[in-house]
């Protein structure tokens, strides 16, 4: 288990994701706890709405875990899309612990698919996301 933030071009407030648990070339597992400090917070906890972001956060996990493999910085993503997102739960409550799983189930040329489920006490929420990740050279010219 490692800090997770290193990973990802993220800064506070818009960081959704604590400890790296796994990673490997396939997936990767991270942890978040709830806090009232969280962006989006409210008095009954985290909405789960913002299931979408831990998701997206996760990717941006995994895809800079494999970039530290290779002596790469983080990247910066973007979040094309969602589908089949179940969100079984509005909110997540404060002080418990969501776990996000990713898998990669497609990757090429910067674009990428994967399978996403959150963990929160006996419920699963999950998700495909749909990402891209920009060649280095694009994004020196702003695209």
């Amino acid at each position: 288990m490692m800090d997770a933030l290193p990973f990802i071009p993220h800064v506070k407030p818009m960081v959704f994701v604590d400890q790296l648990i796994e990673a490997n070339d396939d997936f990767a597992i991270v942890e978040l706890k709830i806090t009232p400090d969280l962006m989006f917070y409210e008095a009954e906890g985290l909405p789960t709405w913002t299931s979408i972001e831990l998701m997206a956060q996760t990717v941006s996990v995994y895809a800079g875990y494999k970039g530290h493999t290779r002596g790469e910085s983080p990247k910066v993503g973007y979040l094309l899309g969602t589908r089949k997102l179940q969100l079984p739960l509005t909110y997540f409550g404060l002080g418990e612990i969501v776990r996000i799983r990713v898998e990669q189930h497609y990757l090429h040329d910067g674009l990428g698919q994967f399978n996403c489920e959150i963990q929160y006490q006996a419920y699963c929420f999950s998700a495909i996301l749909s990402v891209y990740e920009p060649a280095s050279d694009l994004e020196q010219i702003g695209m």
